[in-house]
């Protein structure tokens, strides 16, 4: 490799190194921020659906606890 080869080797890999530590602190922030946007999201989604769920589970219990409660009230009635 003559003198003028190993130069020009030496600045394209210098060039490459910088531009992926530039891109790299340049977009840290950025990249994190989208994933805590969508980690969040998918958070906020999966509570909404729990507690969908458990309104909707709370909302049969009562109605089978009260059946059983008036059931046994006629029962002790009769």
């Amino acid at each position: 490799m003559t003198t003028n080869k190993h130069v020009e080797y030496q600045v394209s890999l210098s060039s490459a190194e910088t531009e992926v530590t530039t891109w790299s602190i340049a977009n840290t922030d950025h990249v994190l921020i989208q994933m805590k946007r969508e980690i969040d999201t998918i958070t906020l989604n999966g509570l909404m659906l729990v507690r969908k769920a458990f309104s909707i589970n709370l909302f049969q219990f009562e109605d089978w606890w009260w059946e059983i409660v008036v059931q046994k009230l006629w029962n002790t009635i009769d």
